[in-house]
């Protein structure tokens, strides 16, 4: 358990982040963002699974498909900020649930494009209300020129996750499947040589 003072820093920093000299992830643009995200999309989250049957990544689908309309899978994922194996095979319940459809295209069945069906649409109708729902409570303690600002800053951000993207400001590619394995942190020059055993095969 953290000592009071270790929590009330962690209190004061969390309420006034130091982002232009961060001294700690607590301090991070990334972290606080994060943080609004995990807590408000909790919410959502129970509301999805426990009213809906759906999951909160199938709500998402479905709501980009009702805001953009029909779409390839591939920039669904982009829309999405996911991979596309991944938004192909989140895509499946859908298609199960009778929620979406997938229409090839003549000549050539490798392209396709998802929409919703009329059971999608109803469900979307019925879903979003609950969700600005959340929303509107979110922005509750904010001024109408508070909201603004947000909006403007938001965009702004946004637009300079991008630019860092295409920057090339970090060179190193991910590697989901062995990024996080024992094997390959032993075999880094940097790693800390501790010792330890691996654990028998």
């Amino acid at each position: 358990m953290p000592s009071p003072r270790a929590s009330n820093r962690m209190t004061n920093e969390l309420e006034a982040p130091q982002l232009k000299e961060p001294r700690s992830i607590l301090d991070l643009v990334n972290y606080q963002m994060h943080l609004i995200q995990s807590f408000s999309a909790s919410s959502v989250t129970r509301m999805c699974e426990g009213e809906f049957g759906i999951t909160r990544r199938e709500w998402r689908f479905i709501a980009l498909l009702a805001a953009v309309g029909p779409m390839a899978p591939s920039d669904l994922a982009l829309h999405s900020s996911l991979d596309r194996s991944r938004t192909s095979k989140a895509l499946m319940p859908l298609l199960a649930k009778g929620l979406i459809e997938r229409r090839s295209h003549a000549g050539d069945r490798r392209r396709a494009t998802v929409s919703l069906t009329p059971a999608g649409r109803e469900l979307y109708e019925r879903v979003f209300p609950r969700v600005v729902e959340v929303n509107s409570a979110m922005l509750a303690g904010l001024s109408d020129e508070d909201i603004a600002a947000l909006a403007r800053l938001l965009g702004a951000l946004r637009r300079r996750a991008e630019e860092i993207v295409d920057s090339n400001l970090v060179e190193a590619i991910a590697d989901r499947r062995h990024g996080g394995s024992l094997r390959r942190w032993e075999g880094r020059e940097d790693a800390p040589r501790t010792g330890a055993r691996r654990p028998p095969q």
